[in-house]
């Protein structure tokens, strides 16, 4: 009794688990009834069916298919039906974040007149890290300018520096100021008679003006033109140091002033990493497990993880286990009183696990790979028909020099969503031939991310 009821609590289990994953994975913005449309952007770079579609920031619809169509790219997808979406609606591309994955959003129009299943909805073309990395580069440009007139301004080609020439028009102020004071003295002294009142007069200001203009008086005014003389004397010294310094192309600003360069590698440098950038948000992943019986091995099971780092190349890596593995044959030679005997030995492992290590690529609806195919090298081709979710292929590995090479043929077919069925038939054209019959679920990025949010 206690057996029956773990087993039934195991079956509600995996139920629970595989409901989950259909609700989830189907559709982020959840059940219900969906209308079609489709849309033409030309670039559709980080953009893959299941990508979501949002309204006001809220899931409710994910791409159904991508195909080229010209220089365009010709995307399909559905809207839950309640949206509605009118004629005047926009369509634009945008991202999670500054480096984050991608997704659709539209902007419902104020239109009265609606859109028609399959009908197009225009698009804008949204900025990306291209646009980013122009807008710095002119960004630089304008810097090298700046820099370039204060370097004119602080310091002409060929020049003296403008602090130079005012110091040299002070000193020719002071010069000027002692000629103007010789010729009063010489003005004075023919006219001592005329200034006898004014200098009584002016008697007492002289005193205090001798009083300011003592240099060992402390408190005169004498005094602290020195120390401000001193203390200008003291800039100047520190302002030619800098700008000969910056001239001779010391420090951050030195470098910008005298090596052009620096503003071309910081262009560079961000186009290498939104390059990087690119690279790594277009790689993509495929997971897939099937498990079902075949008709001489038993129960066999698969797990494969298909990486694609553009749409057209992609790495199949893989293990493949069943209950009982492939025949071991054995023969023995005996000679005894001058007779030979041959003796033959069959044997199966049970338990045994195989591995699969693929490069693959996509040429418009085939697909070519080759690599290890269950431990053994081998050559695949894959027809994919879009339309019904169906891929067949034919495979050719463990080459046997006497039965010739394994030829399978499989037929991939999606039954709803990530639920796929599969049928294989194996060893075709020896009388060892045998089918396999499997069920199994099949997960991109956008279905991986569902339920890690789900469960996480």
């Amino acid at each position: 009794m206690n057996e029956f009821k773990v087993g039934l609590l195991a079956i509600a289990t995996i139920a629970a688990i595989v409901f989950m994953s259909f609700k989830i994975t189907s559709n982020q913005s959840g059940f219900g009834t969906y209308v079609t449309y489709r849309t033409i952007v030309k670039d559709a770079s980080g953009i893959f069916p299941k990508t979501p579609i949002k309204v006001a920031g809220i899931a409710a619809g994910r791409i159904t298919a991508i195909e080229l169509q010209g220089n365009t790219a010709l995307i399909t997808f559905e809207i839950l039906k309640q949206i509605n979406v009118t004629k005047n609606s926009k369509l634009r591309i945008k991202s999670v974040g500054f480096l984050g994955d991608k997704y659709l959003e539209i902007y419902v129009g104020d239109s009265h007149d609606m859109l028609a299943k399959n009908d197009f909805i225009d698009s804008e073309e949204a900025a990306g890290m291209e646009t980013i990395i122009k807008d710095a580069s002119e960004v630089l440009a304008d810097v090298k300018i700046i820099v370039k007139t204060l370097k004119d301004t602080m310091a002409p080609e060929g020049q003296p520096s403008p602090l130079k020439k005012i110091l040299a028009d002070v000193s020719e102020l002071v010069e000027n100021t002692k000629e103007a004071t010789l010729t009063l003295k010489r003005v004075m002294n023919g006219n001592e008679e005329k200034f006898n009142a004014l200098v009584e007069n002016l008697e007492s200001f002289s005193y205090e003006l001798a009083y300011q203009v003592d240099k060992g008086n402390p408190d005169s005014a004498m005094a602290d033109i020195k120390e401000v003389l001193a203390n200008t004397k003291k800039i100047t010294a520190d302002l030619n140091s800098i700008v000969a310094d910056v001239k001779s192309g010391k420090g951050t600003v030195g470098k910008l002033l005298v090596e052009d360069e620096i503003a071309d590698q910081v262009k560079d440098t961000l186009s290498s990493v939104q390059k990087l950038v690119g690279k790594a948000d277009a790689i993509r992943t495929e997971l897939s497990v099937f498990t079902g019986a075949n008709t001489e091995g038993g129960a066999e099971s698969e797990v494969a993880l298909r990486i694609f780092p553009s749409p057209e190349r992609y790495y199949h890596l893989g293990v493949t286990t069943s209950a009982i593995g492939p025949d071991t044959e054995t023969i023995t030679e005996r000679t005894v009183n001058g007779t030979t005997t041959y003796e033959n030995k069959k044997e199966r492992e049970k338990d045994t696990f195989r591995f699969n290590i693929q490069i693959g690529r996509r040429v418009q609806d085939w697909g070519f790979r080759g690599g290890l195919i269950e431990s053994t090298g081998g050559l695949a081709v894959d027809y994919y028909w879009q339309n019904l979710g169906t891929k067949f292929s034919l495979e050719g590995f463990d080459y046997d020099k006497d039965k010739g090479p394994n030829i399978r043929f499989i037929t991939d077919v999606q039954i709803w969503n990530i639920l796929y069925g599969r049928a294989s038939a194996n060893k075709i054209g020896t009388k060892d031939r045998s089918a396999t019959v499997q069920a199994g679920l099949r997960f991109n990025d956008e279905d991986l991310k569902g339920l890690m949010g789900f469960f996480f």
